[in-house]
């Protein structure tokens, strides 16, 4: 007699035996693709380990010869890094470019200022053309909440180099995001420099070395009105300084917005001058070198050298 259900546990049967036989068909056949990707996940993990360090400041022990002016004359930008807390209302990224010939201490000097401002950790991208690298450097510096960090780049200008528009963005946005963060300090270094160019534009301080190559490109005429704007913008940002107590002492208020405008390009560089002359008249305040919150002639110079590169 003919039975309907014995004939459907067969087929069920038959149905479920040909199920696992495709399904292990195609575990084979994939087999060499999950291989691939198990290699890609490892090469790309060795990759990074080569490209990104995550050391503690104490594991480093600079060597530093010829550089104990330069040391003294950014005192106040150590003292910023060191004390955070004291400058918080200047609003300025915290990003330096230092720029020198090669086998000049650029990192050396890095790490010095890292010792000198108290910093916990040392985050260093060997290679800044490496995407997963700058992704991982992000995680890590987001990782330290209340430890002081230094992002260190070093030769940033070989990224610029290779002029890959996805990787310059990357970078440009890991540089930005890190470095409006209170306890972390996003130091890059260059053999090669340009002046209005991208690393230009995106380091607010820069401090030059000497024998440095800095390439001296025309800088543009400010048409007019362009100058109008410069000179609205100088307006604004001293009336802010002199709110928050700041005075001007040994040059008058046209000759200090005349010496700005005669060197700038953008409006970003002048929000960095004036922003830098309050660091460094706040730092002279605190180390009792001056009776008050001054901007001086010196003081303008000095800063002016910082942010624009001639």
């Amino acid at each position: 007699m003919f039975d309907p259900t014995a004939s459907q546990d067969s087929a069920a049967l038959i149905t479920e035996q040909l199920l696992v036989f495709a399904t292990i068909v195609g575990s084979v056949a994939a087999l060499p693709v999950f291989i691939e990707f198990i290699a890609e996940v490892r090469k790309r993990k060795e990759r990074i380990h080569l490209s990104l360090e995550d050391e503690p400041v104490s594991a480093f022990h600079p060597r530093l010869a010829g550089m104990d002016a330069l040391l003294s004359s950014i005192a106040d930008l150590v003292d910023r890094a060191r004390h955070p807390e004291t400058y918080q209302d200047l609003k300025i990224g915290n990003e330096v470019l230092i720029i020198g010939p090669n086998q000049s201490g650029k990192k050396s000097l890095a790490h010095r200022i890292a010792q000198m401002a108290g910093m916990d950790r040392i985050i260093t991208i060997y290679n800044p053309r490496d995407s997963d690298a700058l992704a991982k450097a992000k995680s890590l510096v987001r990782s330290y909440k209340r430890p002081k960090v230094m992002l260190l780049l070093p030769r940033i200008d070989l990224a610029y180099q290779q002029s890959d528009p996805e990787l310059l963005t990357e970078l440009d946005a890991l540089i930005e995001t890190t470095s409006e963060r209170q306890n972390v300090l996003v130091v890059g270094t260059t053999v090669s420099f340009e002046a209005d160019a991208d690393l230009d534009n995106l380091f607010g301080i820069k401090l030059v070395l000497p024998g440095s190559d800095v390439v001296q490109v025309h800088r543009r005429e400010v048409p007019p009105d362009a100058q109008k704007v410069h000179a609205e913008v100088a307006r604004f940002y001293l009336a802010e300084a002199r709110r928050r107590g700041f005075e001007l002492q040994g040059i008058a208020e046209d000759a200090f917005y005349q010496r700005i405008l005669e060197v700038v390009m953008n409006p970003a560089e002048i929000e960095d001058i004036l922003v830098l002359c309050e660091t460094t008249a706040r730092y002279r305040q605190r180390s009792k070198q001056a009776q008050g919150l001054l901007f001086t002639p010196e003081i303008l110079e000095l800063t002016l050298s910082r942010v624009v590169v001639r």
